[in-house]
């Protein structure tokens, strides 16, 4: 579409910061920007009663100047910069109380999209043209709908060939979504035996009970060193099970033999779009796709590195809406200097302001886990009769 476009997007290293980035991601923002002031008249709106037009980001140093939306616009309203026949694919996260993000893309965004993906992974080495197992705590097709975390948890059983793939979300007995920790219990048993690394995706939650399942069986299993973990959205009403980083990465080696190293988190949320993705010592690294700021709440002053506040994404690569510098309702902070010696910032994640989770796909998989632990604590008393 555009040879701003194309020089960021196929930039080789995600994380090779430096002039030459900034400059690239600069001038896809200048046209990102231009297009969104002059095709959404809403945007554009915002823009003027906030006195900033397209001759305002002439540097780097105007990237956080840029007018922002809260990212709950996107549940009550469907800004789109493009004709809505150009919209290929709508992803709508819905929360409990009813309220849904709709994300939009073009065909274009979508290609942007897939390619930030796929160059992260390869930046980070974990592309592979070896066949593998996947076992994937996400949604099947059948039950997956348009939810853009199960979008996103599919995607990444594509960085290695796909012997097989286990979803443990599937349509149940009456066609409801269901889950059971011993059926993935026996899927593992199954891979176990056979000569393929497993790969491991999805939300953490259903992980870490299958993984409490191992553990009362009492028997580990082994899979090859070059497995491994890659997961996200976090542990929404399972809170109460939730355990840090370490601990669950130490539990995958004890009862999986896939080494702390091979153990991935992923950030993200639908409105945002730009995937974060944990090094091997555990830090989530801003891509050259993207840029982070720091807001004060309250204020939204920008904050430095080190300061704690809500997180402010800017990213050129959805030319359907116009979502190009967000405020999201998660605390974050800016850091430098990773161990892994990987240029660029990281941020660490330090929860969430609001008390619910936008990507409502994820609230939807935590509802299902309480679900499924109500119905075995009723099992278990049942069964004590």
């Amino acid at each position: 579409m555009n040879d701003a476009f194309d020089i960021l997007f196929n930039w080789p290293d995600s994380f090779d910061h430096g002039p030459a980035a900034d400059d690239a991601f600069l001038k896809a923002m200048q046209t990102a920007f231009t297009h969104h002031y002059r095709d959404s008249e809403i945007y554009r709106n915002i823009c003027e009663h906030a006195g900033f037009s397209i001759s305002d980001l002439e540097s780097i140093v105007d990237l956080p100047r840029i007018p922002w939306l809260l990212v709950d616009v996107f549940k009550w309203y469907h800004l789109t910069s493009v004709p809505e026949d150009q919209i290929v694919i709508t992803f709508t996260s819905s929360g409990t109380t009813g309220q849904k993000s709709h994300t939009a893309w073009d065909q274009g965004s979508f290609d942007r999209q897939t390619a930030m993906r796929r160059r992260i992974m390869e930046s980070y080495r974990l592309v592979d043209p070896h066949p593998v197992n996947y076992i994937c705590f996400s949604y099947d097709q059948q039950t997956a709908s348009h939810r853009g975390a199960a979008y996103a948890h599919s995607a990444y059983t594509t960085f290695a060939p796909a012997h097989e793939i286990f979803f443990a979300i599937h349509p149940g007995p009456g066609g409801e979504p269901a889950f059971d920790a011993d059926e993935c219990l026996d899927v593992l048993r199954r891979f176990e035996h056979q000569s393929y690394p497993l790969r491991i995706t999805g939300f953490p939650a259903f992980a870490w009970r299958t993984l409490k399942a191992i553990e009362t069986d009492g028997r580990p299993l082994h899979f090859a060193p070059e497995s491994l973990v890659i997961h996200g959205g976090g542990w929404k009403t399972m809170a109460d099970e939730a355990v840090t980083p370490d601990v669950y990465a130490t539990a995958v080696e004890k009862w999986l033999g896939i080494p702390p190293s091979r153990v991935r988190d992923i950030y993200g949320f639908v409105e945002h779009g730009v995937p974060y993705v944990t090094c091997e010592r555990g830090s989530f690294h801003v891509p050259v796709f993207s840029r982070i700021f720091v807001r004060k709440p309250g204020t939204l002053d920008l904050l430095p590195e080190g300061e704690t506040g809500l997180l402010h994404a800017v990213a050129p690569y959805n030319w359907a809406q116009p979502a190009l510098s967000i405020v999201s309702t998660d605390y974050v902070q800016l850091q430098s200097g990773c161990p892994c010696c990987r240029k660029g910032q990281t941020m660490k994640l330090l929860g969430r302001a609001g008390v619910r989770k936008h990507q409502g796909c994820a609230l939807t998989a935590a509802e299902l886990l309480d679900r499924t632990k109500t119905v075995q604590k009723a099992g278990a008393t049942v069964g004590a009769k």
